[in-house]
């Protein structure tokens, strides 16, 4: 009896040890806004006060389960890293008064830090957004290449179908992928009206993401660093209906030891001071440091517009003839393999160097 009593004893404090040491949920709030991180996984959650009730707050994505379907990862010399709690490297966390930050050592190879703040309406002052700076620093000792994607698990568009809309596409219900170098969209919103969620994709303070795919959770959730793309193909699985994700890919940088990478995201709800300008510069818009030029793709319920327009003086001789370049390697890539491409992407690509030649002949 004293043996099981002392056995009970231990199990006892093991089970309040382990229960007291668990993080409780931080919030910092700001405008309208709250951010709760939960420190002990390294995930946050990001919510709005509703218009019904009273310090009602709804969230912008999906929390259950601490936020658990949305993360963010990252690819170190052809290895992915989920950023979360793993056995033996336990995520630290740093709170100030209006930001938070969390700091992820997965490996040797490299450590990322990760800082949350409110960002300001440019007309009011008061808080509106929330900005997400990741930096991955190279701590292998050698040169690496590193890049960062995150998976968010949308919810605001899916009970009236509405899943996705941008500054140039009216509705998106179906599987798309949008790419730097040919698409202009410069806002992916999730949601309308007071309920909504956007993500400028452009804009001084924002790292422009190589890719940003819309599709159904389940087939962004994958082990794959890109995912299974079918353009077009609804957000229906045989386990998930209607379930929609967006999935945002930076481009990969070859980083020498000690060196960081630091991409910046801003979420939020929908505010049009936040949306860069239709006719914003190729310079902002792709800032992750492609020379890509854009040209002015007309875009409505995400069917190309077949009038293709390069702006008169946009680009000189040498500008237009590497963006040509640039085209024909696509196009190279999809004869080789044309599954990755779509008939429409090829079709825009054709038109947009048609376009080009013109003007490089004139």
């Amino acid at each position: 009896m004293r043996v099981l009593k002392k056995c009970l004893g231990v199990c006892a404090f093991v089970f309040l040890v382990t229960t007291f040491s668990t993080a409780l949920p931080v919030e910092i709030s700001g405008g309208d806004l709250k951010l709760v991180f939960y420190p002990d996984v390294g995930s946050f959650s990001l919510y709005q006060i509703s218009n019904i009730g009273k310090y009602r707050y709804e969230p912008l994505f999906e929390d259950r389960n601490d936020s658990a379907s949305t993360w963010f990862s990252v690819i170190s010399n052809g290895r992915i890293f989920k950023l979360a709690r793993r056995t033996g490297k336990p995520v630290e966390f740093f709170q100030t008064v209006d930001s938070g930050r969390f700091v992820f050592t997965l490996t040797d190879d490299f450590q990322v830090e990760q800082k949350f703040s409110f960002i300001n309406n440019p007309v009011s002052g008061i808080p509106c957004a929330v900005k997400v700076e990741t930096s991955i620093e190279n701590t292998s000792g050698k040169e690496g290449n590193f890049a960062l994607r995150a998976l968010f698990d949308t919810t605001l568009g899916e009970a009236n179908f509405l899943h996705f809309q941008t500054n140039l596409r009216k509705r998106i219900s179906s599987e798309t992928r949008l790419n730097a170098e040919l698409d202009r969209d410069s806002v992916v919103i999730s949601g309308t009206g007071d309920n909504s969620l956007m993500f400028p994709l452009a804009g001084e303070a924002v790292t422009r993401p190589q890719y940003v795919y819309m599709s159904n959770w389940d087939r962004l959730n994958t082990l794959s660093w890109i995912p299974d793309f079918v353009e077009g193909r609804s957000f229906n699985t045989m386990y998930a209906i209607n379930d929609s994700a967006l999935l945002f890919i930076w481009p990969t940088k070859k980083l020498a030891a000690n060196k960081k990478y630091t991409i910046t995201m801003i979420l939020g709800p929908y505010v049009q001071e936040l949306i860069p300008s239709s006719n914003t510069s190729a310079s902002s818009l792709y800032s992750a440091g492609t020379d890509v030029r854009d040209t002015d793709l007309s875009v409505e319920n995400g069917n190309a517009n077949t009038d293709i327009a390069i702006p008169e003086g946009a680009m000189d001789k040498s500008e237009t003839q590497k963006m040509i370049n640039q085209i024909l390697v696509r196009i190279q890539e999809i004869e080789v393999n044309p599954d990755s491409a779509s008939d429409a992407e090829l079709q825009q690509l054709n038109k947009t160097l048609d376009a080009l030649f013109k003007q490089l002949g004139e």
